[in-house]
């Protein structure tokens, strides 16, 4: 399918750029604005005061993002088509666990697991692949990634709400740890690449004759802009 699309006019970079805002909207269990709908189940189910959760939420995310520079370094080690399958996976899990909540340390470590790899690590990676792909039309495709944050934004609480009248807070846990693991995972492991000459591509789509062609006329313009310094440099 990738050889199909790398020689029609369709540039593959859009492909990435749509897994990479799926990446993001798929972030959703470990957003706050998700959490939150979870929250009040814990409240209601084990008796646990609002104060507290929220109190272990806050150190929750906040050792997590400490460890957000330990996630970059693994990404500019290993890749980002590893990385986000690792991070889809470990995400997947951690939503299984979650699921399993029966205590305040156990709902300590899910939320910081979800904080770590879910509202940080699965917006982290896509902020890295996207820009291999596009130089001079970066901003555009990095405003149709963000829609995916929108939309998880708007999804989330509704379909975390929906789930839970319909089944139970902890089913609901398990369909995201589903979709990570079934649909995100394979979609990532078959569809991204780390940059477009992985596939014998360039930036924005451009051809590599075109590309060719303007690294040779710059060439000329600074040798004709050096012999005529030099010319001058003798007068």
């Amino acid at each position: 399918m990738i050889q199909k699309l790398t020689n029609s006019s369709f540039y593959y970079g859009w492909i990435i750029v749509f897994i990479a805002g799926l990446s993001i909207f798929l972030s959703g269990p470990g957003q706050t604005y998700s959490n939150s709908v979870y929250i009040d189940q814990y409240i209601e189910h084990f008796g646990w005061s609002r104060s507290k959760i929220s109190g272990i939420y806050s150190v929750a995310t906040f050792f997590a993002g400490i460890l957000m520079m330990f996630v970059g370094r693994l990404v500019d080690k290993i890749g980002q088509k590893k990385m986000m399958a690792f991070v889809g996976i470990i995400l997947g899990l951690s939503c299984f666990f979650n699921s399993f909540v029966s205590n305040i340390w156990v709902m300590a470590i899910g939320f910081f697991f979800i904080r770590l790899f879910g509202q940080g690590s699965m917006t982290l990676v896509p902020n890295t692949l996207v820009p291999q792909w596009f130089i001079q039309k970066r901003g555009r495709a990095m405003s149709f990634m963000a829609l995916g944050s929108f939309a998880s934004a708007a999804f989330f609480p509704i379909a975390n709400t929906w789930m839970i009248s319909k089944w139970s807070w902890q089913t609901s846990w398990q369909i995201w740890g589903c979709v990570l693991l079934f649909v995100f995972v394979p979609l990532v492991l078959i569809g991204v690449r780390n940059k477009p000459e992985d596939i014998g591509l360039l930036p924005d789509g451009k051809e590599k004759n075109n590309a060719q062609r303007t690294e040779a006329d710059n060439s000329t313009v600074i040798a004709e802009k050096s012999w005529t310094l030099r010319q001058a440099r003798k007068l």
